[in-house]
């Protein structure tokens, strides 16, 4: 996981990768960019959970956005290929961990 503090343009996400903002339409500071391999990445172990408002994923594949219970990973949403936007207020700014090929 990598994890980029300055300001992005908007949806600004390089092809292979899902990339997430804290704030909506792609906006605010990048705070996930990962690629394509098959894995769990816990963001929050990077001190970014939580804070997960808007994506892309340029994959090639699902990704999973889950939130860490604290005794379960909860699915919060399935992103397919391609998808990009701003999460619906009810799972905005829980997301702990994003997985690709969910």
């Amino acid at each position: 996981m990598t994890s980029a503090p300055a300001t992005a343009a908007s949806f600004d996400c390089p092809g292979g990768t899902f990339c997430g903002w804290d704030g909506p339409e792609g906006r605010g500071a990048m705070i996930v960019q990962v690629d394509a391999s098959c894995v769990l990445h816990d963001i929050g172990n990077g001190g970014v959970g939580d804070r997960l408002t808007s994506y892309w994923n340029r994959t090639g594949t699902t990704v999973g956005l889950y939130n860490w219970t604290g005794d379960y990973w909860q699915l919060l949403q399935s992103v397919p290929d391609d998808h990009r936007g701003t999460l619906p207020h009810d799972v905005d700014n829980l997301t702990d961990a994003v997985s690709v090929c969910d």
